[in-house]
């Protein structure tokens, strides 16, 4: 209670873990036994609340077309583990394939049911329409066998079950255009949406008012959270549809690594380790709508991407294909840059921020020296913003003479 202290020394057991104490001699209920789980759940979560929520591993979602029952859309989710705002643990341990609708029955309202035939669905979930959903992951229990039981013959069925199955369960919630903000027929609408997630903090002007800029956070997911999502639930992907079918699935636009969450504070904001693996985030769905990109050698930057990531890699590209892609952006280069730079130069700029495509942001272009001297490699072009260090100087005995650029200072 406020007003009173704490003793050094003196055990304070609010909130704490409380677990049955056995011993010989005394009586057992069913209650007892729910109590000791109850605590090693507790105990487990605050494991997990230590670590932080996100995805540590896998649960990567890949469209599948429409080859569920009836022909309707369906998914793939590769194994994984993430644990939750709660705390809770979410293990897949094999590769499952998604309905992600279901007709309602005959004769009722036109309500889907995903993966729980109890209850009806929560609002804006999908049934078989045109528009933009996040794919969640959350715990699940299930009832499992029957158990026997002795002097109890009026024993409850619901209550005589062998074993209570802790499950994972999936959700798609619908995002609504007056959340969203943005017209899904825009070219760039993929990118659009995944800086909306990513949210305003990591573009360049965040940090030019400190002390008045709210604290950073994932934009549309913290929306969300007011439209359905829950802090039980571990966001995947988002999956777009229009009136002719599937659009994309994108994994990385909210999907997140495990790391404890800053404090609601700007300084936690600029110090602690979440900004980087929201970085890495920012890499990683560019380089994933970079793959999907049918026909890149025809994509300029400026029509398809209202941001990039501070740095990024476009394969496949000549120096005029690549002075096509940056058209209309103040982009240098190519300039040849050693291989042994381009990791610490990916990695430092997963704090930086992000590109902004409407700006006279300066943009270096890289190549890699090594590679352009074997013939037997693809080439690959490195984009870096221009608020990240240059790399293209030449070192004293370690770049070749044709392969080296002029130093911009001397």
């Amino acid at each position: 209670m406020p007003g009173e202290f704490v003793a050094l020394q003196q055990p304070f057991g609010t909130d704490a873990i409380r677990t049955v104490n056995f011993f010989n001699g005394r009586l057992l209920t069913g209650a007892d036994m729910s109590r000791e789980q109850a605590a090693r759940r507790e105990a487990d979560a605050r494991i997990g609340l230590a670590l932080g929520d996100g995805i540590a591993s896998g649960l990567e979602v890949t469209f599948k077309g429409n080859t569920a029952p009836g022909l309707r859309p369906a998914a793939a989710v590769e194994p994984g583990v993430a644990v939750n705002r709660l705390g809770t643990t979410l293990c897949l341990k094999q590769p499952i394939t998604l309905s992600l609708d279901r007709p309602p029955p005959p004769g009722e309202s036109n309500v889907a049911c995903l993966f729980d035939d109890c209850a009806p669905v929560a609002d804006g979930d999908y049934v078989a329409a045109a528009g933009l959903y996040l794919l969640t992951i959350a715990p699940a229990f299930a009832s499992e066998g029957r158990a026997q039981v002795s002097g109890m013959g009026d024993a409850s069925p619901r209550c005589a079950t062998d074993a209570t199955v802790e499950a994972v369960q999936f959700r798609l919630i619908e995002i609504r255009a007056e959340v969203l903000g943005v017209s899904p027929a825009a070219s760039d609408f993929r990118n659009r949406v995944a800086y909306r997630a990513f949210g305003a903090g990591v573009g360049p002007a965040w940090p030019s008012d400190l002390l008045g800029s709210d604290p950073r956070d994932d934009d549309l997911i913290e929306t969300m959270r007011r439209y359905g999502l829950n802090d039980s639930e571990v966001p995947l992907a988002l999956i777009a549809f229009d009136s002719d079918g599937h659009l994309f699935t994108d994994n990385w636009s909210v999907r997140r690594p495990i790391c404890p969450r800053d404090a609601d504070s700007v300084v936690a904001n600029l110090s602690e380790p979440r900004r980087v693996a929201l970085g890495r985030a920012m890499f990683r769905q560019f380089q994933d709508e970079i793959a999907q990109t049918h026909g890149l050698t025809a994509v300029v930057a400026k029509d398809r991407f209202a941001f990039l990531p501070p740095a990024g890699l476009l394969p496949g590209l000549s120096d005029a294909q690549a002075a096509a892609f940056f058209a209309g952006l103040t982009a240098r280069g190519p300039l040849h840059i050693d291989a042994s730079a381009v990791e610490p130069l990916l990695r430092e700029s997963f704090a930086a921020p992000a590109i902004d495509t409407d700006s006279a942001h300066a943009i270096w272009l890289y190549r890699i020296a090594q590679t352009r001297m074997a013939a037997d490699r693809a080439d690959i072009l490195l984009f870096a913003s221009g608020h990240l260090p240059y790399r293209g100087d030449a070192r004293f005995d370690l770049n070749h003479w044709d392969y080296a650029n002029t130093a911009l200072v001397p």
